[in-house]
């Protein structure tokens, strides 16, 4: 299996990483099973991207899901996921999130002095 990063051409939304044999496929994966994520966006508004670092992190899943903290690290470390801006303050949990030591908004967060929980 492959890995992609897909997401919608302006990249304003999800970002999801997908495994799947074809750039077809992944698209067709994110269509189908990221929660409604892309239940606005045809076929051609999603883009997928090869990620072969990823490749061999494949372990069974389709879809890597950011509450898995074991995916969320794989995410953030080998892809440079990290938590939304539109997050309030209140709602960041920056200092449980198993990833932190590899995000680069909580290095930002942390020279700021925002958002200690």
């Amino acid at each position: 299996m492959k890995a992609w990063n897909v997401t919608d051409r302006n990249c304003d939304g999800y970002c999801y990483i997908i495994y799947a044999e074809t750039r077809g496929k992944a698209i067709k994966t994110a269509l189908d099973h990221t929660d409604g994520a892309f239940d606005d966006y045809t076929f051609t508004e999603i883009w997928a991207t090869r990620a072969p670092p990823l490749d061999k992190y494949y372990h069974g899943k389709t879809v890597l899901e950011w509450d898995d903290p074991d995916d969320r690290t794989i995410m953030v470390r080998e892809a440079g996921f990290y938590c939304s801006y539109e997050m309030l303050d209140a709602e960041c949990d920056c200092e449980k999130c198993p990833a932190k030591q590899w995000c680069q908004r909580y290095e930002r967060i942390k020279e700021d002095d925002q958002c200690m929980v």
